[in-house]
């Protein structure tokens, strides 16, 4: 995603610099920078983007330039939005592993708060004292396990993303 960004930031700068930019206050009274003022607004600032210069032409006589080709471009013009094979498995084992993150964060704050029992999960005892009973054992045990879970999807991710680079 980021390669197309790139290439077509380097593919239209003359678009994009000849566009004119719009400080404008919104009736609520908020500030905005755009291309278009909405309706209603007051155009606080107004900016026009300067045209890009050209490279100068070849003058001292020696070989042109060579155009720069970014990984994934060529003479095919689908190319440039088509990104190798292995750029779409490592984006997509980047992604895998930031959501097993969130995941066992989750996990671990759900078992950090499930620590506290419940009403009903204290069973009082003859001397006066109490005592946890086995199903706030076993919801702990639950808790337990998804962390784990969570933290072998998270050494899974690494694995897969070790295994595609």
């Amino acid at each position: 995603m980021l390669r197309l960004v790139l290439v077509l930031g380097l593919a239209l700068p003359g678009a994009i610099a000849a566009q004119t930019i719009y400080k404008v206050q919104t009736p609520e009274g908020s500030i905005l920078f755009t291309d278009s003022p909405p309706p209603g607004s007051k155009v606080l600032e107004e900016r026009s983007g300067k045209p890009t210069a050209k490279p100068p032409a070849n003058v001292g006589g020696g070989a042109p330039a060579k155009p720069i080709v970014l990984p994934g471009t060529g003479p095919d013009p689908s190319a440039a939005l088509a990104a190798p094979p292995k750029v779409n498995a490592l984006d997509a084992a980047m992604q895998e592993i930031a959501a097993a993150e969130t995941a066992l964060q989750v996990a671990k704050r759900r078992l950090e708060l499930g620590r506290e029992p419940l009403p009903g999960e204290r069973l009082g005892l003859a001397g006066g004292g109490t005592r946890l009973s086995p199903d706030y054992e076993s919801r702990v045990a639950g808790l337990e396990r998804e962390v784990a879970d969570a933290e072998a999807r998270v050494a899974k991710a690494y694995a897969a993303r070790n295994a595609v680079r």
